[in-house]
This record gives C-alpha cells, sequence and structure tokens, in this order.
C-alpha cells in the first residue's frame, strides 16, 4: 500500500512531530462501500502533498459489510466517525464539518479516485483568494468508453405520449459483462421502463451512446464484441455505428433480437464528463454542466460557477460555518446546489479549477431512476427552491408538481383504458409520498428561508440571473 501522504494526522495545534500542521480535512462519507474504499483512499495516499498536509476522515454510516474493519486494518491513518444510524451524505458530511479543526474542508465521494495533483490544484484558489468559498474540480466517469452512434426510423406512440420514439433496448453487453446501468444514455433515450427481464429504454430515432470498455488508460487494449438486446414496434432497419468504419446494421422486429457489435483493439476510447461545476435551470432544476459530453478540453479554463459538486468539492471553513454546512434534512441529492445557493446568498464566491481531477464510478453509491433516487432528487429540488429561490419560481415549481403528476396519472388511466391493462401504480404514489413529505417538512424550511433572507447579502432575484435556460 502507498505511504499515506496525509498520514499520521497531525492536530493543527501540536508542533512536536515537527511536520506542518494539517491544512484541510478531507471528508468521505461511507456506507457499505467497502468494496470501493480502497481504491479512493489509495488515490488520495497517493496525492502530491507532504506528509501531514492534510487528515483524512471517513465517516461511516452504521455500514454492516465490514467497511470499519477494512478501515482499521488496512487504513490506520483514516480517523473513523462512526454513526448509528444511515445520515445520508448531507448528514454524515456534518457528522465531521460540525467539529472541524482545520481552514478547509474537501469533500470525496467513496466511489472516486483522485488523480495526484488533485487535492493540491482544488486548495490553491481558496490559498489565494479569500473571497472564495467554495472551489469545485472535474469530474470524470472512471472507465473509458466507446463513443457509437445510433440511427433507425423513429414513430409517434399516440394523442397522449409526445415523445418521437425510435426502438426498445434491453441489455448491453461487452463480452459476457452486463454493463446496461453503465451505458451513458443521456443524449439517446428516455428513463426505463418495466422491471426485472422486461425493464428497457426507449431511444430517440437517432442520437449518441458511450459504452464502458475499459477500466485502464489508452485506446482499446484487445478485440471486444458488444452485443445490444434490441427490438421495435415494426419491422425496421437500425445502424450502430462507431469510429474507424466499426458498424453494425440489421433489421428489427417486435421480438427480442441481439445485435453484435465487433470492435477491434487500437480502437480509440475517450473519457467522457461527469461534472464541471452545477448550474441551475431557469425552471429550477439542477444540472452538472458538462454532464456526458466527451473530454476534449472544452473546459480547461478555470471560472465560477454558480454551484459546486458535493464529490471533490473545498470549501473554506468560515464560509462553511456562516451557512451552516448542509441540511440535515435533504439527506442525498441537492444538498450541494443548496449549500452553493445559501454561500452565493452570504457573497462567497465558488470556482471551477479544471486540474483537479477525479474519476468517479457512477452511481456506485445509489441508482439512478430508483425509486430512492426519484424520491429524494423531487423532494429536494422542492425544499431547495422553498428555502433559496424568489416567491415567483419556489411557488411556480411546487404548484406545478402536483398538477404535472396529476397529468401523469390521468393519462396513464386513460391508456389504460385504451388498452385495457391496468396502469402502474407505484409511479404515481411515490410521487404522492413526494408531496407529503415535502409538506411535512414545509415550516421548517420557511423558518430557513427567512432566516437565510435576513443573513443575505446577495437579493434572491440577483443569484437566479445564474439561471440557465435548458439545453
Amino acid at each position: 500500500m502507498p505511504v499515506p501522504h496525509g498520514a499520521p494526522m497531525a492536530s493543527p495545534d501540536d508542533g512536536a512531530t515537527g511536520r506542518p500542521a494539517a491544512r484541510t480535512t478531507v471528508v468521505i462519507v461511507n456506507y457499505n462501500g467497502a468494496h470501493l474504499l480502497p481504491p479512493c483512499l489509495d488515490g488520495l495516499a497517493r496525492q502530491d502533498l507532504p506528509e501531514g498536509a492534510f487528515r483524512t476522515v471517513v465517516v461511516d454510516n452504521a455500514s454492516v459489510d465490514g467497511s470499519r474493519e477494512l478501515l482499521a486494518r488496512d487504513y490506520p491513518w483514516v480517523e473513523v466517525i462512526a454513526s448509528r444510524t444511515n445520515t445520508g451524505f448531507a448528514g454524515g458530511n456534518n457528522l465531521a464539518l460540525r467539529r472541524l479543526d482545520t481552514p478547509y474542508a474537501v469533500l470525496l465521494n467513496n466511489d472516486a479516485v483522485p488523480e495526484p495533483g488533485w487535492l493540491r490544484t482544488v486548495l490553491a484558489p481558496l490559498e489565494r483568494e479569500p473571497a472564495l468559498g467554495a472551489v469545485t474540480g472535474k469530474v470524470v466517469f472512471a472507465p473509458r468508453f466507446l463513443r457509437l452512434t445510433w440511427q433507425t426510423p423513429g414513430f409517434s406512440p399516440g394523442p397522449h405520449d409526445p415523445r418521437d420514439l425510435g426502438a426498445r433496448v434491453y441489455r448491453v453487453e461487452v463480452g459476457d459483462r452486463d454493463v446496461t446501468d453503465k451505458v451513458l444514455w443521456e443524449r439517446l433515450t428516455f428513463g426505463p421502463e418495466g422491471t426485472g427481464e422486461g425493464r428497457f429504454r426507449w431511444t430517440k430515432p437517432g442520437g449518441e451512446l458511450l459504452v464502458p470498455v475499459q477500466d485502464t488508460p489508452g485506446d482499446l487494449a484487445e478485440d471486444i464484441k458488444i452485443t445490444f438486446r434490441v427490438a421495435a414496434e415494426t419491422v425496421k432497419p437500425l445502424r450502430i455505428a462507431g469510429p474507424n468504419g466499426t458498424e453494425v446494421q440489421d433489421e428489427l422486429g417486435t421480438e427480442r433480437t441481439d445485435l453484435v457489435l465487433a470492435v477491434p483493439a487500437g480502437t480509440a476510447l475517450v473519457d467522457v464528463i461527469n461534472n464541471v461545476g452545477g448550474i441551475v435551470l431557469t425552471g429550477g432544476y439542477g444540472a452538472d454542466r458538462g454532464f456526458q459530453e466527451v473530454d476534449t478540453g472544452q473546459y480547461d479554463t478555470p471560472c465560477e460557477v454558480f454551484t459546486g459538486c458535493g464529490n471533490g468539492m473545498a470549501i473554506r471553513a468560515t464560509a462553511g460555518r456562516e451557512v451552516g454546512w448542509f441540511d440535515d434534512d435533504f439527506f442525498m441529492y441537492y444538498e450541494d446546489t443548496d449549500l452553493s445557493w445559501r454561500l452565493r446568498s452570504r457573497g462567497w464566491g465558488i470556482r471551477y479549477e479544471p486540474s483537479a481531477v477525479l474519476r468517479h464510478v457512477h452511481s456506485a453509491s445509489s441508482v439512478e431512476w430508483s425509486p430512492r433516487w426519484v424520491f429524494h432528487v423531487d423532494r429536494n429540488r422542492l425544499l431547495m427552491l422553498t428555502k433559496d429561490a424568489s416567491a415567483r419560481l419556489a411557488t411556480s415549481a411546487v404548484l406545478r408538481y402536483p398538477l404535472t403528476a396529476t397529468s401523469i396519472f390521468v393519462r396513464a388511466l386513460r391508456e389504460g383504458l385504451a388498452t385495457r391493462r391496468r396502469p402502474a401504480l407505484r409511479p404515481h404514489l411515490l410521487r404522492v409520498r413526494v408531496m407529503a413529505s415535502y409538506l411535512s417538512l414545509l415550516a421548517p424550511m420557511l423558518v430557513r428561508r427567512r432566516r437565510i433572507a435576513r443573513r443575505a447579502t446577495v437579493a434572491r432575484d440577483e443569484l437566479e440571473r445564474w439561471l440557465a435556460d435548458r439545453r
């Protein structure tokens, strides 16, 4: 195991060792992540900083997978804060942040691996510029991807569904490895539908998808075969194409069929961006800047951003204490956007630093589009806007949510009557749960809204000039 540059820990007021006092604390929240922690912590141990320059704290959220035993055995230089319950990303970080005794804190997901210069470069702007409250780095997805295009004739499913659809994708395999949930679908498909073996995604008629094929740097190391299990609403052609003339074409039918794309060694692979700072859209939705874009250097210039990413964000301790760190009630998702909004309301700047690079295993700790994911994303967006946004934006978003949920439910009932099929009730019940949970937290959020307004040095309307139009 590499010698940890951040260990053994040095207390800021303890000069007995002769080492410089730690300037920052790296905080990692862990829940049943024993399989994720070694690459993350080994990456921290390789940071190009002097010994004792930082300390590492892992907050363990009541894991039952041997995480604490792993840390005690293999990483004795890590301080562990053991929580009796799972307090989520927000509450877990707060357990460490509220006892912080270094000038800076840096947040790191347990499913992210920092490159050697990450910590030094994410901290440097805070050391130089006292008006900065936070710095966020470049987060790329961990694997290397094959960039593919997809083309098939489109169709309209009917008057109650305005989407322009292409084909259904059930499964993607690289060799004999199922990578369906690791493919980056953002520019090609709609959200997943169905369950079990019947789970699929509708594609658009044309677009791009990125298939993870290799965990090591460089171009493709060996010949591979990628298998797509697909079907369509009728008989029609499908073409999937990659670099250097690699492609597969075939006729689809209504039954599932496997299309195999052969890709030779040496084919060019790409890095893909997860986050290069955050944005909030004019409708109140948070988004990752640069999400699922191939990294060609288009975000290699430092700049101010509206929000930072909780994975890899460095925070000035005085700024974090001033705004009260994270909101425990958020548990997970939107907690970093809420914190960033509150930092900006007090006049603190937030900088994007492209040289601070993390490689992130996307959705390793939670699954996108799962009921748990949808619940926290939907509810916390409404909570954030209630606390931070102008009355116009917050009221519009909160009122629109139940109206949209009702419209979706009515449409599902009509489609069920037309097809004589019982509509799935769980998605609609989930939206009811979202609204019920939001209403149960409304009173404390309104109290926090008034407190934020009293202490703000930048008006809400001025902050909303940062909001971006939907791309």
